[in-house]
């Protein structure tokens, strides 16, 4: 006989509609349970719900499933007042697939925390603090906290991307990578907290190369304590003051003027200067085409080139039968190498369940079987 579990109307229906007004009909084909089964047990208190089927509910929602048994108990997830950078004229917006990547960010930092309280161990607090005045100073500051004159930025596949963000990662910063389907409109976002503020880049179409200047330009805002949806960081004359002011100070960062103007020569192609830049910034190339821009040394319609051109050598690459990515590569570079290790570690040590871990990690029973092995060997190559 199958033991069902009780479940609240009242408390489904509210974080169905505070996720963005979700219907019945979407809720059924989120959670796989059957449309009609959904709609009797929003009318109805009877019991006819898995533990299971509850708690596939209680992921579509992004509610932890014993909120969804009592309607006096209200689940309120910690996200941050959020300001939206982008231009909404060029969004399509889809209120539950909002709502959804802000929690899945959320899920992930309250995770981390989570793995670093069964090991006994506190997370660094987050004390960068920028003017918003002094785009120079600030990109000092960036420079002094991260103590980036003597951090080695080793290149290797993607081309200074995974150098820069373990620089981040290693003072509690967490970097996530989402691919959506969602036309967001927007690089990335950024959640600030006085200990492990986040930053989400939204990959897909992004190549990794190009992803350096937007988890910088990220950075600035969680430096003036400020939690935001960005618009595109490559949107080269956007009017919001604060997106350029961003922009400035992680150019700054990447690649100062005083080097800028020290490689430069006016008859040399785009190409030819970033490259130089390049050998002495270690950063990557659309990054450094991009403060070159922002320092008046190649024009807009010279960068849009550049980053096309760019992108068409991305875009062939991967048109030349490359092999599919493993799922431990994208694990890996989901949530990030010090994510990972962390939880790796956790697990090792018997503070959190190998379910636990695969369950943090996104682990799914479809995977092969050794992708939890596959995780473990790569993240300590």
């Amino acid at each position: 006989m199958t033991d069902f579990v009780q479940h609240s109307p009242i408390a489904i229906q509210r974080y169905m509609q505070q996720i963005g007004n979700l219907s019945a009909n979407e809720l059924a084909k989120k959670s796989g349970i059957v449309a009609e089964k959904i709609h009797t047990l929003l009318g109805d208190t009877t019991p006819i719900l898995k533990l299971s089927e509850l708690e596939q509910i209680a992921k579509v929602l992004y509610v932890p499933s014993v909120y969804l048994v009592n309607n006096e108990l209200e689940y309120k997830p910690d996200i941050p007042e959020i300001v939206d950078h982008r231009n909404m004229e060029d969004v399509f917006n889809s209120s539950y697939a909002y709502q959804a990547i802000l929690r899945e960010a959320i899920k992930a930092r309250n995770d981390y925390l989570y793995v670093l309280e069964t090991m006994g161990e506190e997370p660094l607090a987050f004390t960068l603090a920028l003017s918003g005045e002094d785009p120079i100073e600030d990109s000092k500051t960036i420079t002094k906290y991260f103590d980036l004159n003597h951090q080695k930025r080793v290149v290797k596949h993607n081309d200074y991307y995974s150098s820069w963000r373990s620089i981040f990662e290693a003072k509690d910063i967490l970097v996530i990578e989402k691919s959506s389907k969602e036309p967001f409109g927007s690089d990335g976002f950024c959640l600030w907290f006085d200990v492990v503020p986040v930053i989400v880049v939204l990959s897909t179409g992004q190549a990794a190369e190009r992803r350096l200047f937007t988890i910088m330009h990220e950075l600035v805002h969680l430096g003036l304590r400020q939690s935001v949806f960005d618009g595109k960081v490559n949107a080269i004359n956007t009017k919001n003051q604060a997106e350029r002011y961003c922009d400035t100070v992680a150019g700054h960062v990447i690649a100062p003027f005083e080097l800028l103007e020290s490689c430069y020569q006016p008859n040399m192609t785009v190409e030819e200067l970033v490259l130089k830049v390049r050998s002495k910034a270690k950063a990557s190339r659309p990054a450094i085409a991009i403060q070159l821009k922002l320092a008046g040394y190649i024009s807009d319609q010279q960068l849009r080139d550049y980053l096309k051109q760019l992108d068409q050598i991305r875009i062939a690459k991967n048109q030349s039968g490359e092999a599919k990515i493993p799922a431990s590569t994208r694990i890996i570079s989901q949530y990030g190498r010090y994510f990972v290790q962390t939880v790796i570690a956790a697990m090792s040590h018997n503070t959190i369940s190998v379910s636990t871990a695969k369950d943090i990690l996104g682990i799914k029973p479809t995977y092969k079987p050794t992708t939890l092995q596959d995780v473990q060997k790569q993240v300590y190559m």
